[in-house]
């Protein structure tokens, strides 16, 4: 055999198939394992979003097991990137699915539903993909009465620079992307730092000293260099007092110091950007004001939505929701769409889809006013997990269909005819009945 013809049966083998397989078992059981100390979010950045797995925390997973009950071991992590990650495996297993069970399957009549269920599951695995590099998630909140049509993201923060204009125009913004700052942090030497420059701006910006999650605070010795107007960042510790886990992304409170340097020579102006500053921080340059602050990306919707009106059921004797739902009003130029958004029944539009998320009835907030809370989603492959999963069922239908009708002596493709025909009408006498 040729190079080419023993790597395509590597890649088409069942060892292979086999082994990927056992280590995404092993990561789903770790990951769950140390699900209980760091979060979520966390743990499935570590294990499932993940071209390699940073570290394994051996301690979190004994305790999670309530082992430590009879030895503890105290905290030990295998920092040493020994196993793929979640997106590694899927990308192996994507391979070996397409080389073994469509290019190297027998192609006959008796395999065409198993070549029609493989091309389903990769059609899957493509799915979860395109969600990981181009699905947009953030929040929309609002209090009843209120209209917006933008939402922001969960995860991503940018740095906006807006010049200050004349009430009537048009607003507008530069936006840095948080990839191109996140790294100026370094505890030596008082942070990294990059300058950013536009032709439509009079100045440079330089950002430095970038923390993840931190505050600013006052300098009472006064002896930091890093202190800016008398404060400094403070950086928090990102686990959560209350519970011990890591706090999720969207808990997190990024800082960073910024520098004005005027391209005329003007003088130098510093200042701190903080992720819940009350207010951008502003500077003057020559005869223009400028508003420069750090928080989460914005996106805009194609359509805008007004609360009307929100409910809340809560169990009987507790304070736990059973159910909140919210009457909204989709709102397209002059056309109006009344809908109503629960926790189980999203509003889908325009290839979003908009979740009950969070409800307040005006005492959290202390403003009296009831607000809901809305999960935005626009996700390109919303629906391809339910279209390969009903691919799938036809193909294993076909298959089962196949090798009965050879133990019973049937014709194969009226028996598969007829078991599509009577499939496809159930499903839609369920539809009509829904």
């Amino acid at each position: 055999m040729s190079f080419l013809s023993r790597t395509f049966s590597f890649l088409a083998s069942f060892g292979l198939a086999t082994v990927v397989l056992t280590l995404l078992l092993v990561l789903t059981f770790l990951g769950t394992l140390e699900q209980a100390e760091f979060g979520l979010v966390a743990s499935q950045a570590r294990y499932f979003e993940s071209i390699f797995v940073d570290r394994i925390d051996i301690g979190a997973c004994w305790r999670a097991l309530a082992l430590d009950v009879y030895w503890n071991i105290g905290n030990v992590v295998l920092p040493t990137p020994i196993l793929p990650g979640g997106y590694t495996l899927m990308a192996i297993l994507f391979v070996n699915m397409f080389c073994g069970g469509i290019i190297r399957i027998r192609k006959a009549p008796r395999t065409v539903g198993i070549v029609i269920s493989h091309f389903a599951i990769l059609f899957m695995i493509a799915s979860g993909a395109v969600t990981y590099h181009f699905a947009k998630e953030g929040m929309l909140n609002l209090a009843e009465g209120q209209t917006h049509d933008e939402f922001q993201s969960f995860h991503e923060r940018v740095i906006e620079i807006e010049k200050v204009q004349p009430e009537g125009q048009k607003r507008t913004a530069l936006v840095i992307d948080q990839r191109l700052f996140t790294d100026l942090s370094n505890s030596s030497d008082h942070g990294k730092a990059r300058t950013f420059t536009h032709d439509s701006l009079p100045f440079d910006l330089t950002i430095t000293n970038w923390k993840q999650h931190a505050e600013p605070k006052r300098d009472k010795v006064g002896d930091r260099g890093d202190a800016v107007d008398g404060f400094f960042i403070q950086e928090l510790s990102k686990i959560d007092p209350k519970n011990g886990q890591l706090l999720a992304d969207e808990a997190l409170s990024q800082a960073c110091i910024a520098v004005v340097k005027d391209k005329k020579g003007g003088p130098e102006q510093r200042g701190i950007l903080w992720e819940y500053a009350a207010a951008p921080w502003t500077v003057t340059v020559g005869t223009d004001k400028y508003l420069i602050n750090i928080g989460r990306r914005s996106y805009k919707l194609p359509f805008a939505i007004r609360l009307d009106h929100t409910e809340q059921e809560k169990h009987p004797g507790t304070e736990r929701a059973r159910r909140f739902a919210s009457k909204v009003t989709k709102l397209h130029g002059t056309r109006e769409e009344k809908r109503e958004v629960t926790m189980n029944e999203p509003v889908r539009g325009e290839g979003y889809a908009i979740f009950q998320s969070t409800f307040d009835d005006g005492s959290r907030s202390q403003s009296k006013v009831k607000s809901s809370g809305f999960q935005v989603v626009e996700n390109p492959s919303d629906h391809w997990p339910l279209i390969s999963c009903i691919i799938v069922a036809i193909g294993l239908l076909i298959h089962f269909v196949m090798m009965l009708s050879r133990a019973m002596k049937w014709n194969p493709w009226i028996a598969v005819t007829a078991s599509l025909v009577i499939t496809a009408g159930g499903f839609i006498v369920a539809y009509w009945k829904l």
